[in-house]
This record gives structure tokens, sequence and C-alpha cells, in this order.
């Protein structure tokens, strides 16, 4: 049987959140582009997607230039609480950040791709790869497409960097979480609206920290917990992550046995990484993401505005070498920023000593007095007002 052969301009492999501010990025520049584009994902949305679901300004401000309310569910967090052993200091805002579920973020954003003329199909799986002179072969599941780009945006275990062999120094990240549903009239987090970042477990090892995120699910109150290891110093032994998580949550009075427990990498950022080559482009978590943290959406969401610009460019000037888009990243506030957390996490993470990492936990309490950060009311951002608005 003959496999159906489709031309595409621009393939994009991967309808999260990077794949899809691709999109709506090339469409806000011109709407033509939403009949070039096509969005493949061997997922069909809504989908469950394991994630912390923290979106800070730095993600919502972009979407806000994108002319998009945050309309999604979501828990508003207006204080973040970091602790050390005995070592206790506070950041605040309003919002400090939000914390939505992935996978009912993700599908809103395909359905703003799709009201715009994005032809997104879901349920299609990309079988191999071949990258050729003048276009890129892609086989799926369903039929042979044909496409003068490719943008992976299939995440931190990317089809596309396996299957074309992509070579770089990028490390991964380990991650696992649980959610506990919770009585919100009960829980300060709920009531407070009140994050919490636990770095003591790095005397055992972690070289990360543990988190409790109150969340909404399905409408249901839940507390999002998990353990974020970075690996920044990977010739260290690995911590034993269900252990660290099972005593973290022993403390909380809660049995880890009781919960599903979910784990998945998440790859760094490295501004010497190999972001593209001719006619393919990394975004997203197939690219980095932060290693400090742990946080992917605001970092992917600013992949799409870089990747999109690099692809106007292309077409524009017939040169699909992309040889500039690592320029580019960098050239962003957004990805300078990111630089600054790969290389503070590889400061951080590598304190081997308890009384070094509690001289720096009074370092930055007294730092936190010099910036708005403080404030209750500060609102992060270029753009408060509109989410103001859209959640009055």
């Amino acid at each position: 049987m003959t496999r159906q052969i489709e031309h595409v301009d621009v393939l994009i492999a991967g309808s999260g959140p990077s794949g899809t501010s691709t999109a709506l990025h090339l469409v806000q520049h011109d709407p033509a582009w939403a009949q070039r584009i096509l969005v493949v994902d061997k997922a069909v949305h809504p989908r469950e997607k394991l994630c912390g679901g923290g979106v800070t300004h730095l993600g919502t401000d972009i979407l806000a230039r994108l002319g998009l309310r945050f309309e999604p569910r979501h828990f508003l967090v207006r204080e973040v609480c970091l602790v050390y052993e005995d070592k206790v200091f506070t950041f605040k805002g309003n919002p400090a950040f939000r914390v939505t579920r992935r996978d009912e973020f993700d599908h809103w954003l395909v359905q703003q791709a799709e009201a715009r003329g994005v032809t997104v199909r879901q349920g299609e799986a990309i079988l191999d790869i071949a990258v050729e002179d003048e276009q890129v072969v892609v086989t799926t599941e369903k039929r042979t497409i044909h496409a003068r780009v490719v943008v992976a945006a299939d995440g931190s275990r990317s089809f596309i960097r396996r299957r074309l062999k992509w070579d770089d120094d990028s490390r991964v990240a380990r991650l696992l979480e649980v959610l506990t549903p919770e009585d919100a009239r009960r829980q300060v987090e709920f009531r407070d609206g009140l994050a919490i970042f636990d770095f003591t477990p790095m005397r055992d090892g972690l070289q990360g920290y543990y988190w409790d995120f109150p969340s909404y699910v399905q409408g249901e109150s839940f507390m999002n917990r998990g353990v974020f290891d970075s690996r920044a110093r990977p010739e260290r032994d690995k911590a034993d992550l269900p252990g660290v998580l099972g005593r973290s949550l022993a403390e909380r009075e809660r049995d880890l046995q009781a919960y599903q427990l979910k784990g998945h990498p998440i790859r760094w950022f490295h501004k010497d990484g190999r972001f593209s080559r001719p006619r393919v482009l990394l975004v997203g978590d197939a690219a980095g993401a932060d290693p400090l943290m742990g946080e992917g959406i605001s970092f992917a969401l600013g992949y799409g505005q870089v990747a999109a610009g690099a692809i106007v460019d292309a077409f524009a000037r017939q040169d699909f070498s992309f040889a500039t888009y690592r320029d580019r990243l960098l050239a962003m506030p957004l990805f300078r920023h990111l630089w600054r957390r790969t290389q503070a996490a590889r400061i951080a993470y590598r304190l081997n000593y308890p009384w070094l990492v509690r001289l720096g936990w009074r370092a930055m309490r007294l730092a936190l007095r010099f910036t708005r950060w403080r404030d209750r009311d500060y609102q992060p951002g270029v753009a408060p007002r509109l989410w103001l608005e859209a959640e009055s």
C-alpha cells in the first residue's frame, strides 16, 4: 500500500508549550503561517503530563504578548518559603507564580493554536526522521511528511534527538512526584497561598529540593509534592529519590506507599549546547530547561518565540542552516537569565558542607531585603493588569 505523502513548510513535533508557542508566534507574525504549519503529537489532549505546574511571570508575560489571558484553572501562590534545616526565608508576590495542571494548560494552548487556523494532529506518533539537503522526511504512523523545517518539541526524551544522534554535553536531572488529596480549609498552604521549597534533603545527597505546591485537579484540592535532583555534580552518587521523598512525606504525616509515585527526567540548558542543525530546531525540554529550580513551562514558551523568529528569517533568506539560532537564544534576556540559573545551580548544588549552605541562606535572606519580592502586593512582570482583569 502506497503511503500518503504530504508537503508542509514547518512540521512541529510535539504539542506541548514549546511546540504550540512556536506555532502561535509564527501566526502572530503573519496569520498566513497557519496554513504552512503542521503540528503532530503521539498523545491526545487533554493528556496527563508529569510536572510541578509552576508558571512564573516569565511565562505569563510571553502569553500576554501573544494576547492570551491565563484561562486554565490555576492556584495563585502569593508566598514562597525556602527552607534549609532551621533557616527559612520567604519571598512574596501578587502572585509570586501560578500552579496549573499540565493536562489542562497544554490542552488550552492547543485550542488557542487551532482557533488561529493551525492544524494539530493528535494521536499520531513519529516513527522515523531523515534530514536531506532540500527537506526533512518524517514518517509517522499514518503518512510520510516532507517538511522544509522541523521543530523538535518532543520533550526531554526527544525521539528526534535520539534518532538524529544529537551529540552535546547536556545533562539530565531527575524528578519524582505524588499528588495527595487535601482539605483546603485546614491547610495553611491553601489558605495563605503558600508554596514550599525545602532544601534540607541536600544533607542526604540530593542536589535539589523537596516541594509542596497547592493545586487543583479537576476542581478538587490536592498538594503536588515531589523531589527535584539536578545532578549538577554527576560524579557524586545518586541520591535515593524514593527514600528522600518518603522521609519528607513522613515529616508531613503522609505515607508514600499510599500514593501513586511518578517520575521523569528534565534536560539541562547549557549555553554551549547544540540547539540546531540544518533544517532542524530544538525547543523546550528537548533543548534544555532550568537546572536550578526545574522550571520548564516559562522557558518552553520562550523557546517558541525565538524559534518562530529564526524560522521567519530562514524562509525570508532561503537559508535553512539555522547557524545563528543559538545566538538568537542567548540574545534574549529570558535565556541569559536561564544561563545564570545554570551557573547558579552548578554552584549551589555542589556545596557539600551544611555550614556553607547555611551561610549562603543567611546571605540570600539579607539580599532579599533589598528587592521588591519582600512585598506581598508586588506584581512581577510587564503586564500585571491583564491578569488582574482576567481574574476579576
